[in-house]
């Protein structure tokens, strides 16, 4: 054979450093999604279930009474239609109740909350409980988000995860609180400084609101509170012992019994709801035991065979190397990898139970992308578990430098190219590829700008007084990332009525160009 020799990479990486660069690069891919945000329209259901509070604020102009008056709409929808209560309430609280003009918002607080969520729960997770890195553990939290938004599932999950607000607000959003109400309650226990009882005061509160969130995300969150109780039962009778000596710190572990159980009252008030059988009178769904086994079925077909893309392996890869280092100084031994594969894929698993179970499919763009964002959290948490344990297992030295090896440092800026290069060529096929790509294709074609526009010349019809029966001229674009759906000719089409409803019309109909 042959020999050669090539110049090696001779720096490290520095865990800060590494930390800021992630930070930067996931400022700068959800930047332009957020500039897409101010092309973005209401549609649909955001002027059937905001309608009523938009009726209350256009009237009487009172912000305040608007909060106490949604309550009370929250409570008739409790009544009548749908058991998720606090999801129905930030379903009325669109930004466009107030103005049309201020629907951009919708991206922001998605965004934001998903944000805050993931990197809450990390630093709970990673830096309080097992005293790692919080360098490493941004870093990890910076990837784990860029791989959940950019490798978003195209068209209709991107549209309803950021855009759609009556979708959004009640799926991708939920799911960003639930992770920081777990980060709350490990915090709660774990966090040295004297603000414990403030945040088990809150994750009590927020609890119970979240076991009114969408029965997708209740479901996982009713099952940890489960598992919760379980622990903390062990733990009083001796089964399992908890790795603290800390007095105040075992205190609080036994408190957790009261944001667990006020989940879980939250979850059986949601599902008792009246309203719940009016609406699941007009679906049919699968039974209990068929809805599980289809559930671990779409795992492995949706969400591991049609979603998982080769960048999805890289990231992963990369995370791993941080994981490595990240879990060199942690003392809690990770002993069951199989037994905490088993646990991710329940979770992700059961996050599609109930839409199975109520209505007998998943095929809505918003149920597929918090399918694939509470996914994407499980095989994270599940590659930094098996990391760990191999770490542990061949019992290498503990790491306290702050900087990653050469070899390690080496192989994610391969890694690093490797995304780069296969990132541009797939960017070059299809300009979609990603979300961030997709927002800027929608943008740099001119769609965003155009269809922004022939919505403001409709409003201008919908806001004429004298114009009592609206029609409504067809749109000539539809941005892939922004266009959720739309009126009908049929002028006694539902989105058509609930159009001429929000704007005080006899009718509303479409005029194809």
């Amino acid at each position: 054979m042959f020999s050669y020799n090539i110049k090696r990479l001779s720096r490290q990486i520095n865990t800060k450093r590494l930390s800021v660069v992630m930070t930067v690069l996931y400022a700068i891919s959800v930047l332009p999604l957020l500039v897409l945000g101010h092309f973005n329209w209401m549609s649909a259901d955001d002027m059937s279930m905001a309608y009523r509070a938009h009726e209350y604020y256009i009237n009487s102009g009172n912000v305040i009474g608007l909060l106490g008056y949604i309550l009370k709409v929250t409570y008739d929808e409790y009544m009548t239609w749908v058991g998720y209560f606090f999801s129905a309430t930030l379903s009325s609280l669109s930004p466009g109740i107030f103005n049309e003009r201020l629907y951009f918002l919708v991206v922001y607080e998605i965004i934001f909350i998903l944000t805050l969520g993931v990197c809450y729960f990390f630093n709970a997770l990673f830096v309080h409980v097992f005293k790692a890195d919080k360098h490493l553990t941004n870093a990890a939290a910076m990837l784990t988000l860029i791989l959940m938004i950019q490798s978003m599932p195209k068209k209709m999950p991107r549209v309803e995860a950021f855009y759609w607000h009556s979708g959004a607000i009640n799926y991708m959003f939920m799911l960003g609180l639930g992770l920081f109400w777990v980060g709350l309650l490990l915090r709660s226990v774990y966090d040295l400084s004297s603000k414990r009882k403030a945040k088990l005061v809150w994750a009590c509160i927020l609890g119970f609101l979240l076991g009114g969130a969408n029965y997708m995300t209740a479901l996982e969150l009713a099952i940890i509170s489960v598992l919760v109780l379980i622990i903390l039962l062990l733990g009083k009778i001796s089964f399992i012992k908890f790795e603290t000596s800390d007095i105040e710190q075992k205190k609080y572990i036994y408190l957790l019994w009261i944001p667990a159980c006020l989940n879980l009252l939250g979850f059986v008030v949601s599902c008792l709801a009246p309203g719940n059988r009016a609406r699941g009178a007009q679906v049919e769904g699968f039974g209990a035991v068929k809805s599980i086994l289809i559930s671990i079925y779409d795992v492995f077909d949706i969400c591991i065979n049609q979603y998982s893309r080769w960048e999805v392996a890289v990231i992963l890869l990369m995370l791993a190397i941080i994981f490595w280092k990240l879990s060199g100084n942690i003392e809690h031994r990770f002993e069951h990898p199989f037994i905490f594969l088993l646990f991710a894929l329940g979770m992700s698993a059961s996050n599609v139970v109930p839409p199975l179970f109520a209505t007998g499919n998943i095929e809505a763009g918003r149920i597929m992308s918090i399918f694939w964002a509470e996914y994407v959290v499980m095989i994270v948490l599940t590659v930094f578990y098996i990391t760990a344990w191999i770490r542990q297992s061949i019992e290498t030295d503990k790491a306290q430098e702050l900087s990653m090896t050469v070899e390690s440092s080496s192989l994610v800026f391969s890694l690093v190219l490797v995304l780069s290069v296969g990132s541009l060529l797939c960017i070059k096929a299809d300009p979609h590829y990603y979300s961030a790509t997709s927002a800027i294709a929608d943008i740099t074609s001119g769609d965003a700008g155009t269809y922004k526009g022939e919505s403001l010349e409709r409003l201008e019809i919908l806001e004429d007084e004298s114009v009592t029966d609206a029609v409504l001229p067809e749109y000539t674009v539809k941005p892939e990332m922004l266009f959720f759906s739309d009126v009908e000719e049929d002028k006694d089409f539902w989105i058509n009525q609930v159009v001429a409803r929000y704007y005080h019309k006899n009718s509303v109909v479409l005029r194809k160009n």
